[in-house]
């Protein structure tokens, strides 16, 4: 678990030199990418431009062929997926992973090994402190997409998460709950976790991002403040040389 103090002056997640190749693919060409208490970096980057590949080294899926991923300044020597989770990585997947005839309360608590009344507080101050109103008693099967992301979203914070991976997280969602969505994003920037925001929507990334990056064919071709660009320099940015 990643506290709040522990990462004062330091970065919540850092990626230096990485490298991915698979067979004669080269997918990851040297990615440097960081992420601070309560930004939302934006990552931006068409299919095949090695964003996935990324995710899953951060997320401890795949390990890099070369190059270095720290959490907190402290560098991540094992790659499992455990130990990244263990670190406070989570991802929020595109399409969320419910076990569809449990209730909402039983797939965030899932896992955890803490008594059950325990767990019941906490999940119910987390909820308050990021203003969610949900009946923990309904299936699964009954929610919403956005509904379903918000429990995946509780699942992380559960899991005392500092960086949330959103993939992608307004592709099914109506205006009103990308809005509401938007808004929880506020909210958990305010309490100082750090979101990677994967999207091709640019609209959004002015609407929500703090720092911006895009991906191209394995490289980074553009990173900073989102408050240094215009929308016409992400697109140039996201076209072919």
């Amino acid at each position: 678990m990643i506290k709040h103090s522990e990462a004062v002056d330091q970065k919540l997640f850092t990626a230096s030199g990485i490298i991915k190749t698979f067979g004669i693919n080269s997918v990851l060409k040297g990615i440097d990418l960081s992420l601070g208490e309560g930004e939302v970096l934006a990552l931006i980057g068409g299919n095949g431009a090695g964003k996935s590949t990324l995710m899953k080294i951060i997320m401890g899926i795949y390990q890099p062929d070369q190059g270095s991923v720290s959490i907190a300044g402290e560098k991540m020597t094992v790659f499992k997926p455990s130990s990244s989770l263990a670190r406070g990585i989570y991802m929020v997947p595109q399409e969320p992973l419910l076990f569809p005839n449990m209730t909402v309360e039983e797939n965030v608590l899932i896992g955890l090994g803490e008594k059950p009344g325990i767990l019941k507080k906490r999940l119910k101050e987390t909820m308050a402190e990021i203003n969610w109103k949900l009946d923990l008693g309904r299936k699964a099967m009954s929610l919403s997409i956005a509904e379903q992301q918000l429990v995946e979203l509780l699942r992380g914070l559960m899991r005392q998460a500092r960086v949330l991976i959103l993939d992608e997280p307004t592709s099914a969602l109506t205006f009103d709950e990308v809005e509401s969505l938007f808004k929880i994003v506020e909210d958990l920037k305010k309490k100082g976790i750090g979101i990677i925001y994967i999207t091709h929507r640019l609209t959004e990334v002015f609407q929500i991002a703090t720092h911006v990056a895009i991906m191209r064919d394995g490289v980074i071709t553009l990173n900073g403040k989102i408050s240094e660009f215009t929308r016409e320099m992400l697109v140039k940015g996201l076209l072919p040389d």
